[in-house]
């Protein structure tokens, strides 16, 4: 709710600009929980970065934890919470049953995503940072003993995900004794999250990005670009020796 500093260069000025028509029109508490949700993305970012420096594998818990932030479906939920949050007060999504069925949710994506790009991390990225590998690390198994371990994780939060619709937030709605205008709302929150979890699989399903024919198109791509950056400075002029004449 402070004043936002005076941008100072182009990037900071798309920033700002950004900040101005995002939370701009937010309430001050929504716009402290969006801030906060931003903080808490950005932040695991820099603790990938850290792993990375020290070629550090994550345990499973740490992974998954933080996995739900570096992934953004951490910020995601944030964002879908306040847009009901003229209907339904917030307590409610901090109890057990909401959490559960936001993490569920967030799982399931984030384990399609691990599924999907472990050959552009793994293969083609020397990445840390993907359940695949974390699963192998672990448990001291191949690839594709971990990869099925990562997909029977992700089919299980998935059925974790409908059960909780089904069967526990009818239990919430009575045990609060929710008004139905806060009912109908969770319900549409619920039906919301149903739409993200099938839009990740159907988006990784479709796109192209992580199909090895893409990866090594891409790379094809990029490798002139790195070999045309010949070494300069001192004692590198043997490196630029003109090429033979043709015969």
């Amino acid at each position: 709710a402070g004043v936002t500093p005076t941008p100072v260069h182009a990037l900071e000025r798309g920033l700002a600009d950004l900040w101005r028509r995002t939370a701009g029109p937010m309430t001050v508490p929504s716009r402290r929980e969006f801030r906060a949700a931003v903080e808490r993305m950005t932040e695991s970012w820099l603790w990938e970065l850290a792993n990375e420096i020290h070629r550090r594998i994550p345990d499973p818990i740490d992974y998954v934890e933080m996995r739900r932030k570096t992934f953004g479906s951490d910020m995601t939920m944030s964002l879908a919470r306040l847009a009901h949050y003229d209907d339904v007060p917030p307590e409610v999504f901090q109890t057990r049953v909401m959490r559960e069925l936001d993490t569920a949710a967030q799982d399931y994506a984030c384990f399609t995503n691990d599924l999907f790009s472990y050959q552009k991390e793994i293969e083609f990225a020397g990445e840390m940072h993907n359940l695949v590998l974390v699963v192998e690390h672990f448990l001291d198994m191949d690839r594709w003993q971990a990869a099925a371990v990562v997909a029977d994780l992700m089919a299980a939060r998935m059925r974790q995900f409908q059960h909780i619709i089904a069967n526990d937030l009818p239990v919430l709605f009575a045990e609060l004794a929710l008004d139905q205008p806060v009912r109908d709302a969770l319900i549409r929150y619920a039906d919301r999250l149903k739409d993200w979890t099938s839009g990740i699989l159907e988006w990784h399903r479709r796109c192209a990005r992580y199909t090895e024919a893409e990866l090594l198109r891409t790379r094809r791509e990029a490798l002139p670009a790195v070999l045309s950056c010949a070494p300069m400075g001192l004692g590198t002029s043997a490196a630029r020796l003109p090429a033979p004449a043709r015969r």
